[in-house]
């Protein structure tokens, strides 16, 4: 299932995320069956990012409890037990991360979060408090900017090597061990004669 525009009514006041895009169930951005979130922005432009429609600070502003409701729904028609988030970057909204990850904590056994920033520096506040507060709710990071040069199949789950998965809870280390053995994953998704690619696409090198 592809929830790409939303139109919600909001309150006023209300805590708000830019959103890109929801797919659901995934299986190849973490171990089981997932829900995928993606935020709308990221000023970091990265060479060769995979979703440069996604860098944009333009979008659906969604109300944070709307959204939550949204991604438990799915989560429950698909039973999903895991919630990945990625974007854009979540991180560059860490005040609207850190208040969807509070109220939906409880209804997924595993949060998976990519940030182009590298932990010390959401550590050091590049983020804000709001950013430091979002880990006590992660059980994985994958961290780093994606690098092209440095994009290599054997990099699981990640966009390239210079980037880390810091196992936050670490009684998920032994699930995402076991789900690294299986390489890089792709899924194609279709939605209004779209096509939408997850996972990690391997870099192709062009030869004279």
């Amino acid at each position: 299932m592809i929830l790409r525009f939303l139109r919600c009514r909001y309150e006023s006041g209300a805590i708000r995320m830019l959103v890109g895009r929801i797919l659901s169930p995934v299986h190849s951005l973490g171990p089981g069956n997932r829900v995928c979130l993606w935020t709308q922005g990221c000023n970091k432009k990265c060479y060769g990012c995979i979703s440069p429609e996604l860098q944009s600070f333009e979008g659906n502003n969604v109300d944070e409890q709307i959204l939550a409701d949204m991604l438990v729904r799915l989560a429950k028609i698909h039973q999903c037990k895991g919630l990945t988030v990625s974007g854009g970057d979540p991180f560059e909204q860490s005040d609207s991360l850190f208040q969807l990850l509070k109220i939906v904590r409880k209804s997924f056994d595993d949060i998976l979060v990519y940030t182009g920033y590298e932990l010390d520096d959401i550590l050091n506040c590049c983020s804000g408090e709001s950013g430091i507060s979002c880990l006590k709710y992660i059980d994985v990071l994958i961290d780093g900017p994606y690098i092209r040069d440095h994009n290599v199949p054997e990099c699981v789950l990640r966009g390239s090597d210079n980037q880390i998965i810091h196992y936050l809870n670490e009684k998920m280390r032994a699930d995402y061990e076991n789900y690294l053995q299986k390489g890089r994953v792709l899924e194609s998704f279709c939605h209004d004669k779209e096509v939408i690619i997850t996972g990690m696409i391997n870099e192709v090198k062009q030869y004279e």
